[in-house]
């Protein structure tokens, strides 16, 4: 040992015993382990650290084999922009007592280093984040994608959140007020501009926040300038879209000054001028929104769907190292490097979830035909269309109930409630005022296999067949210019195609009108749903998964595994292969959309060769981008869960499994090509 360069070791005390014992531990362990003593020079100071021993992990990630670091110094091991550059980082942690952390590339690689003092060295540990970082980093490239599509739309566009503070405005938005985006960024919306306070623009918005909704109105920002409003919300912000419509305000002032000027014999010619003019801005409004929604929507589709299948595994797996580590820690005392990692998960899981709900967003935004469905109770959503339309029925017609016993139905409440009410508004104008004893409105409810029907039948005046072909279509009516739009029959049956369901009518001339709603039961999730957390020792049943997704089939297993078989299939035609061999199963997980063999072509093999299996299948989707899987859910009254999905949905699904006296046969096998 020369005057220059003195080494001490890990503790002499028990040291061969110390490291034997982390080769033993860490040997097969995923995670790098290795432990490095400080190397001194005469006067002391840390000059190096040297290898003492490393796991195969470890070895594997810095690229050498496990013998071949030992004794070896980090300068001549790893660059310095790897692990041999954080001598610093490692000299601080012998000298300070304290554990540390820091990310560095090795290689292709990222790894996440903690140094932990030991007796003048240091026990490190290495992850790989490399997956971690690129994730993050896809996300970042997407976000600044539609950062840069909002900067570039000539539309004005800005969010706020719940308590009205600006949390995005673009270029355009800005040069409305005539402020930058820096003097209105962050700010709150009603001090950064007070003009809008007290004006109709301040009164649609509050409304929107208090009520969750949307609504498309017109202001002036200016003597001279007209815009077009578009504000919904979404979750607790508001978001606005603006866009200047002056040129159409300055054509319908010319030509109301037009008619007026002519209006002299001419009343023929200025219905047919308006009728005209209505169709072609109805038209017009209808071909700006799809152009507006057509690039948002294609972002969504495929962003959302890609981002959900890996995210449904990222949370899944946070969730399950969570749930494993508090296991684990339970009744520990707090702190250490095991209760930081916890945090660390809780962290990861919150960013998870900021994921979700940003990809929700985006859908939501681009495709509002497609609202969160959850259990609704028909009859409280009659009540209230009911408690709504009475003003318009009260001196028409009786009310007249016939309720059934029925579950509760997939479907949004609050426009539920707006479909019953359009209807009753509906049936109270198709009933003259004055005669209240000799009409009736008649609401019924009843089961019909698997959806509720709920049918408002009036005693009015009925529609003509051709009246009838044609009630559904945007901007048809039957009532006086000014005194209906044309809009509600056909909103209604956008709301209902929304929710899975059908709106039709039957009707007879004099006879009156029966507009019937047909809405998917939720007897099947809600029943396993509502059982709530499994049982302590729940009965062992088996489960089939059917993703080509390893990830995310390796998460279910691993979810459900400890308390149940779970067998994986990578491929909708291996797994029509396993059922022919061997159907025996409780509950089946089926991804709708997969490369080969879609979900829903198995769903068709299924209904041909074994439909008793159908009643133990899920769905799993991440996104129906297609018209084939949309109108396949809506058809298909199969329980589905949408991705990233909770763990508690999933083993609450397993134990709610339909029950069975006897094992399923194997499928008929079928002859096949080649």
């Amino acid at each position: 040992m020369s005057a220059k360069d003195t080494r001490q070791t890990v503790p002499a005390l028990g040291a061969d015993t110390l490291l034997e014992a982390l080769e033993e531990a860490e040997r097969h362990d995923s995670e790098g382990c290795m432990v490095l003593s400080a190397v001194r020079d005469a006067s002391g100071a840390i000059v190096d650290f040297e290898w003492l021993w490393a796991n195969p992990a470890a070895s594997r990630a810095l690229g050498h084999g496990t013998d071949s670091l030992r004794g070896k110094r980090l300068g001549d091991i790893s660059p310095v922009a790897g692990l041999g550059g954080r001598l610093a980082i490692l000299k601080q942690v012998v000298e300070s007592g304290r554990p540390a952390a820091d990310s560095f590339p090795e290689g292709d690689a990222w790894l996440l280093g903690t140094a932990v003092p030991l007796r003048d060295g240091v026990l490190l540990r290495l992850r790989d984040v490399t997956s971690a970082l690129r994730m993050e980093e896809g996300l970042r490239d997407t976000l600044d994608w539609v950062r840069d599509v909002l900067e570039s739309t000539p539309e004005a566009f800005f969010t706020v959140d719940a308590e009205w503070r600006i949390t995005y405005v673009n270029r355009q938005a800005a040069e409305i007020t005539g402020r930058t985006q820096e003097q209105v960024f962050r700010k709150i919306l009603w001090q950064a501009c007070p003009e809008l306070v007290g004006t109709l623009f301040e009164r649609e918005l509050r409304r929107v926040a208090a009520e969750g909704s949307s609504t498309i109105f017109e202001v002036r920002t200016s003597p001279e300038r007209w815009h077009e409003v578009h504000a919904w919300c979404s979750g607790q912000n508001v978001s606005v879209f603006s866009r200047d419509i002056t040129g159409k305000k300055r054509a319908e002032a010319e030509r109301d000054a037009l008619l007026t000027r002519e209006h002299s014999g001419r009343l023929e010619a200025e219905a047919l001028v308006r009728e005209r003019t209505q169709e072609l801005v109805a038209a017009r409004e209808r071909l700006v929104q799809s152009e507006k929604l057509a690039m948002a929507g294609q972002l969504a589709e495929g962003v959302g769907h890609e981002i959900n299948n890996p995210l449904s595994y990222v949370s899944g797996n946070l969730q399950f190292a969570l749930e494993q580590m508090e296991t684990v820690l339970q009744g520990q005392v707090q702190g250490g490097p095991l209760a930081e990692a916890l945090d660390a998960l809780r962290e990861a899981r919150e960013g998870a979830e900021r994921i979700r709900v940003i990809v929700r967003d985006l859908q939501t935004f681009a495709r509002a035909d497609e609202p969160h469905l959850s259990p609704v109770d028909v009859h409280a959503a009659l009540e209230f269309g009911l408690a709504m339309a009475m003003p318009h029925l009260r001196y028409r017609a009786e009310v007249v109930r016939r309720y059934s016993q029925v579950p509760t139905v997939m479907a949004h409440e609050a426009r539920l409630g707006q479909v019953f009410l359009h209807l009753l508004v509906n049936a109270a104008h198709a009933i003259p005022e004055g005669d209240f004893t000799r009409h009736r409105v008649t609401l019924s409810t009843w089961l019909e296999g698997p959806w509720v029907v709920v049918e408002v039948a009036d005693t009015g005046h009925g529609m003509t067949p051709e009246v009838a072909e044609r009630v559904f279509e945007p901007f048809f009516t039957t009532r006086a210019v000014g005194e209906g739009s044309g809009l509600g029959l056909s909103t209604s049956l956008g709301m209902v195609r929304s929710m899975r369901g059908e709106l039709s009518v039957d009707t007879t001339p004099g006879a009156g009108s029966m507009f019937r709603v047909r809405l998917p039961v939720t007897a099947v999730v809600a029943d396993a749903v509502a059982q709530g957390a499994p049982r302590d020792v729940p009965e062992r049943k088996r489960v089939l998964v059917v993703d080509d997704e390893p990830q995310l089939a390796s998460l279910l297993r691993r979810l459900l595994g400890r308390h149940h078989e779970v067998v994986v299939t990578h491929s909708g035609r291996e797994a029509l292969a396993l059922l022919e061999r061997d159907a025996d199963f409780d509950r089946v997980f089926c991804d709708l959309m997969m490369a080969d063999l879609t979900g829903m072509d198995l769903h068709a093999e299924l209904t041909a060769r074994g439909p008793e299996l159908l009643s133990r299948f899920v769905f799993m989707t991440g996104g129906a981008f297609t018209e084939r899987a949309r109108a396949f859910l809506q058809s298909v009254p199969l329980p589905r869960i949408e991705k990233p999905f909770d763990p508690g949905t999933l083993r609450a699904l397993v134990e709610g499994a339909p029950p069975r006296d006897r094992a399923l046969e194997p499928l008929p096998r079928v002859a096949r090509r080649g």
